[in-house]
């Protein structure tokens, strides 16, 4: 990503795909299981609270080297609660 804003759009947009996901099974699922769906809705919107708070966060910038790895960490951990928050959805259905 090129800037913060960036990346917050793109974590905002994920996230915003991922609670779709889950209200579409919730409406148009026949006997679908809700209490296990609100499970994952309110994990979306933990992780999507915990990813913006760790892109904001200002500390070292003095060190250009530590900033670039500080946020390629972040992207790698946010890939891989999408996918994790995705398998859940799926094995929902």
């Amino acid at each position: 990503m090129s800037s913060r804003r960036m990346l917050k759009k793109s974590i905002n947009a994920a996230m915003d795909l991922l609670y779709i996901d889950c209200i579409f099974y919730k409406v148009f699922v026949v006997d679908a299981d809700q209490a296990a769906a609100d499970k994952v809705i309110n994990r979306i919107a933990e992780t999507q609270s915990e990813f913006l708070k760790r892109v904001n966060v200002n500390e070292g910038k003095d060190v250009k080297g530590r900033v670039k790895a500080y946020f390629k960490k972040v992207q790698a951990d946010f890939k891989e609660q999408v996918n994790a928050i995705a398998k859940e959805i799926e094995a929902l259905g």
